[in-house]
């Protein structure tokens, strides 16, 4: 009898595991859950117990040239309290918050939060059946050591998310130019995202690449051990080495802020140059910001997005033309204060039309004189396809990229308005429109030897996990524009403006006895309205140090009422020129692939024609002898001179026997040049390009004052 009792309980004891197993099925398949512990067997199945966790690159960092860290990563976290008595524990030990009041009490100081208003969130959680609560700012962005207070706690259910910020240690330094980069999600994936300045155009190479784990875990969620399937390792961004000096970039940024504010000037930017690297050395906007709260006003960079009507700092290039094309005569006088040239008003010199007189050309350059302009421009002293030539190849009205930042073009008003006002204003930096990188790029042209370099400012980048270099900035030339003798000129007229007596830069002199050079420039502002302010302008004085062999470019540029404007910005020069020709000197280096380019010539006169053509061909040089003689009377460019490889040196002899060369593809500059110092009357037909045709076939022979046609293409 027991034995069949003892059957028929094992028999209901099956018949209910079977019932179990038929329900768990029926469930499951209705549900995709377990019967008994809920567990999401569907998804399960469906990731096949995998779980794939992001592993996070570090983002590389931002240097100055002198290794100050600009931009760099700190570690922050976020602490979330998971409150629900859901969540399974380890064992004995619980995995929520057990005592809401206990834990406000003691976490709550850490993060400078009320303990009261603490409790009350959590509990008014659970009351809500959440299953986890956050902190909001108080719990938001705590460091590494408010992280360990909490942990030394030993309280259960709190639990930490990390996430990297960015942090600017130099705040308000060259923002504009530096970014920022923010948290946020690019491409599906949370993390720092540059937004700005350099952080935004070398977004990729700072960010490196994430890279992921794929672990294995059970149904209830738990990674198990050993459970790691796949991985990848994250790359490490790499670091961005600037050119900017730090202590330069300090200085200037408050001599800006300083100077700009007390001046009332709206906007204003200030930069130095290395001028025969093309290293930005400091680069400033006002205002600015801190990129650690991005308080921003205005989006827009100044130095390379503002395209502004500069006034006379633009007529050292008109002055530079007519010189290059040997039509000028400094010494020659007009008549100045007015210039009719048939519109409905004359163009006036800066003394409301008043003029000093009679003067000569030299003179008009220290007054920047309007009317001197006007006179080079129309009275023959000029070519205008010439001179609009070399707009272009100084880089005026066209766009530009350095290191990833655009530049705007500036507008050209002679191209849409043919009008003689257009073209003649634009001489003298009204009308058109140009920006600061393009004028610190073509002032650049007057300190090394006719030739422009390009600005940079990204040095090098740095893989940070081997140290190899992996992109270099250089120092990079445009052809030669302007010969040595028109550098010179320009130069000595550079220098009057600063020393000289009427000059308009005076007051920007340097008082440690070293000769700074420049040019001051007004330009008229357009109002809201459509017309000339009569209130605000653009104030620029553009220099350069020292006078004999300048080494620092710098442009100062306010705009806005003009409150002593002049005086303000002579002050940050003043400072910062002495500050910056320092840094050059101490860094007591030079770029070596750019020397072995450059030659110095020597005095060739009284030497044997063969030694000097032998001599100078072994340089790389075009060597251009004049005359059948045998031994050198004259030269050019003069001795002392720098020149690169291939530029043309003509050498004369004492032969009055002049063979004649091959002309085809000469610049017209090159066959004045010959015709100067040969004395042949050569008669140029055109007015652009290289020479295409000679009336005489080459080794012909001619002599001083006779008659040759060259025809340009």
């Amino acid at each position: 009898m027991s034995q069949f009792k003892g059957a028929k309980i094992a028999y209901v004891v099956f018949a209910l595991v079977i019932f179990s197993l038929v329900a768990n099925i029926v469930y499951l398949g209705m549900t995709g859950k377990h019967l008994i512990s809920d567990s999401d067997i569907k998804a399960f199945a469906k990731s096949r117990g995998k779980v794939e966790t992001v592993e996070y690159a570090t983002r590389g960092e931002i240097y100055t040239s002198d290794n100050e860290i600009v931009a760099s990563n700190v570690q922050k976290f976020k602490l979330i309290a998971i409150v629900s008595d859901k969540r399974p524990g380890y064992g004995d030990k619980k995995a929520h918050v057990v005592n809401v009041t206990d834990t406000a009490n003691k976490i709550a100081p850490i993060l400078g939060m009320d303990p009261v208003s603490m409790a009350q969130k959590m509990q008014e959680a659970i009351d809500t059946g959440k299953y986890q609560v956050e902190f909001g700012t108080h719990g938001n962005n705590l460091s590494a050591n408010q992280k360990k207070e909490i942990e030394q706690t030993g309280l259960t259910g709190l639990e930490f998310e990390e996430a990297n910020s960015r942090n600017y240690p130099l705040g308000d330094f060259c923002s504009y130019i530096i970014g920022y980069a923010k948290n946020m999600e690019k491409n599906g994936v949370k993390g720092l995202v540059g937004e700005m300045g350099l952080e935004a155009i070398y977004d990729e190479i700072l960010a490196g690449k994430n890279g992921y784990k794929v672990y294995q875990k059970d149904a209830k969620g738990f990674i198990l051990p050993n459970g790691v399937l796949k991985q990848k390792d994250a790359v490490d961004g790499q670091d961005i080495y600037l050119t900017l000096n730090s202590s330069l970039q300090r200085d200037l940024d408050h001599l800006l802020t300083k100077e700009a504010g007390e001046a009332g000037a709206n906007k204003a930017s200030a930069v130095i140059m290395e001028a025969k690297t093309g290293k930005i050395l400091a680069l400033s906007n006002y205002p600015s910001f801190n990129p650690n709260d991005r308080k921003i006003n205005d989006y827009k960079n100044f130095f390379f997005d503002t395209a502004y009507e500069c006034g006379s700092v633009f007529k050292s290039f008109v002055y530079a033309s007519s010189i290059e094309s040997g039509l000028y005569n400094g010494s020659t006088l007009y008549e100045s204060g007015k210039y009719d040239y048939g519109g409905s008003r004359p163009i006036r010199d800066h003394n409301n039309g008043a003029g000093w007189g009679s003067i000569s050309y030299d003179e008009g350059f220290y007054r920047s004189s309007n009317v001197a302009i006007c006179n080079l421009l129309e009275k023959g002293y000029t070519n205008r396809d010439e001179l609009i030539e070399t707009y272009e190849k100084l880089g005026f009205f066209q766009s530009s990229t350095i290191d990833g930042f655009d530049s705007s073009s500036g507008v050209a008003l002679y191209k849409r308005d043919k009008s003689r006002a257009a073209y003649l204003t634009t001489g003298f930096g009204q009308g058109s429109t140009v920006t600061m990188v393009q004028l610190l790029r073509a002032y650049s042209v007057f300190a090394n030897d006719g030739k422009m370099v390009e600005p940079y400012l990204v040095d090098r980048i740095v893989n940070k996990e081997n140290n190899e270099v992996t992109y270099n900035g250089k120092t990079k030339y445009s052809e030669k524009i302007f010969s040595s003798s028109t550098v010179s000129r320009i130069r000595d007229l550079l220098k009057g403006v600063v020393s000289e007596s009427m000059g308009t830069a005076k007051k920007f002199a340097l008082d440690n006895g070293v000769q700074i050079i420049g040019k001051t420039g007004t330009g008229q502002m357009v109002g809201e309205n459509g017309t000339y302010s009569s209130t605000n302008y653009t104030k620029s004085f553009a220099g350069m140090a020292p006078y004999e062999d300048p080494q620092i470019i710098t442009i100062v540029v306010f705009q806005g009422p003009d409150n002593n404007t002049t005086d303000h910005q002579a002050n940050i020069i003043k400072n910062i020129v002495p500050s910056a020709l320092s840094v050059i000197s101490s860094y007591n280096a030079s770029n070596n692939e750019i020397l072995a380019e450059e030659y110095r010539l020597d005095s060739y006169i009284n030497q044997s024609v063969n030694y000097v053509k032998a001599k100078l061909e072994s340089k790389t040089l075009n060597v251009q002898i004049i005359g059948n003689g045998s031994t050198v009377i004259e030269q050019f460019p003069e001795a002392k001179s720098k020149i690169t490889k291939n530029d043309r040196v003509f050498i004369k002899t004492e032969s009055s026997d002049i063979s004649i060369p091959n002309f085809i593809g000469w610049s017209r500059k090159d066959v004045l040049t010959f015709g100067s110092l040969s004395g042949l009357n050569i008669t140029i037909d055109g007015n652009n390009g290289l020479v295409a045709n000679q009336s005489l076939p080459e080794g012909s022979i001619m002599h001083s004052g006779d008659a040759l046609i060259i025809t340009l293409q």
